[in-house]
C-alpha cells in the first residue's frame, strides 16, 4: 500500500499543501475541523479535534503528519494536540511536521533571531504554542518519531490581506515607534512544509521571508497595491486603542527573523522573498480569480 500522509487542520495553508502533495501518486488524508474539502485524489475527513468521536487510521503506513490545527483559544496548555496524538491518531508516522509560532520568541526589542534564541513568549497564544512544541517534542522522542517544529511569521496571500481593515481605517504608530513584522506568503509556506516533510532534518526552523519590516509599511503597502488609502499613524496610545486586542498584541513585540536555517536545510528558494513581491502576486491572482 502507497504510504499514507495526514494534513491535520487542512485550512488556508492546508489545502495548498495537499492540492501540491496530491500528484505524489501517495495516499492523502486532509482533516477539517469546519467542513470537507473537495480536491481530487485526497480523503477528505471532517472531525472534532476536541473530541474522541473520530479516529484516523492509515493503515498502519504513515508517511508524515503535518500538523496545522491551532491550538484552543484559552489557556496556556494546547490540549487538542495531545487529544489528538494520544486518542484519535491510531498508528505512529515516520515524521512530524509541526507548525508553530515565532510568536514563542516574546519581544525582542527588533533583535535579529535564529533557533538558537530562546523562547520567552508573553502572551498566552504564544505559551499555548510552546506547549505544543513541548509535547510534540516529547511525543516524538518517545515513538521515535522524526520532528520538524517550525516556527512560522505571519501568514499572508491570497485572499489574506488586510483590505477590509484598511477601508474600514486604522491608526497605526509610525514606523519609528512601532516594531517589525515578520511575514511569510503562504506559497512560500508551502513548499517549506512539503521539503520539511520529506526531508529527515530534526529540530526548530524558523519560517519568514528574511526581510522584516514594519506594521505601518506593509498596511501602507497594501494599501498601494489595491489602491486604498494610507495609514494613519499617530503616537498617542488613545487613538491606538481601537485597534484589536491582537493587533495591539503584534505592536506590543518586536523582533526579526533569521530564515537561513530552514532555508539551507531544506534547500528551498523563496518564490516572494518580499512583502512586495508577495503581494503583488497575491492581487494578479485575486484578480484572475475575480474575472473569471
Amino acid at each position: 500500500m502507497a504510504q499514507t500522509t495526514v494534513i491535520a487542520g487542512c485550512g488556508y495553508t492546508g489545502t495548498r499543501i495537499a492540492e501540491r502533495l496530491r500528484s505524489d501518486q501517495k495516499r492523502l488524508i486532509a482533516l477539517t475541523a469546519t467542513s470537507q474539502i473537495q480536491i481530487p485524489g485526497v480523503e477528505s475527513l471532517q472531525i472534532d479535534f476536541d473530541s474522541s468521536r473520530h479516529t484516523v487510521d492509515s493503515a498502519g503506513d504513515m508517511a508524515c503528519v503535518i500538523y496545522l490545527v491551532p491550538p484552543p483559544a484559552d489557556g496556556i496548555r494546547d490540549t487538542r494536540i495531545r487529544n489528538f496524538f494520544n486518542r484519535l491518531l491510531q498508528d505512529i508516522p515516520k515524521r512530524l511536521v509541526l507548525i508553530s509560532t515565532t510568536g514563542v520568541y516574546g519581544d525582542c526589542q527588533g533583535a535579529w533571531i535564529d533557533e538558537d534564541t530562546s523562547a520567552n513568549p508573553q502572551t498566552d497564544r504564544a505559551r499555548r504554542r510552546l506547549d505544543a512544541e513541548q509535547f510534540a517534542t516529547d511525543w516524538a522522542k518517545r515513538n521515535d518519531v522524526s520532528l520538524a517544529i517550525l516556527r512560522v511569521g505571519a501568514i499572508y496571500g491570497p485572499n489574506r490581506v488586510p483590505r477590509d481593515r484598511i477601508r474600514r481605517g486604522i491608526t497605526l504608530p509610525p514606523a519609528s515607534e512601532s516594531g517589525f513584522l515578520n511575514r511569510i506568503h503562504v506559497d512560500d509556506l508551502t513548499a517549506i512544509c512539503i521539503a520539511a516533510a520529506h526531508s529527515d532534518s530534526d529540530g526548530i526552523f524558523n519560517v519568514s521571508d528574511g526581510h522584516p519590516m514594519k506594521m505601518v509599511e506593509y498596511m501602507n503597502l497594501v494599501a498601494e497595491i489595491w489602491s486604498l488609502p494610507k495609514i494613519k499613524v499617530s503616537s498617542d496610545p488613545a487613538d491606538l486603542e481601537s485597534n484589536s486586542h491582537a493587533m495591539r498584541q503584534y505592536l506590543s513585540e518586536s523582533r526579526r527573523i533569521d530564515n537561513n536555517r530552514v532555508l539551507r536545510e531544506f534547500s528551498v528558494e523563496l518564490q516572494y522573498p518580499t512583502a512586495k513581491q508577495g503581494l503583488e502576486a497575491s492581487f494578479s491572482e485575486m484578480e484572475r480569480a475575480h474575472t473569471r
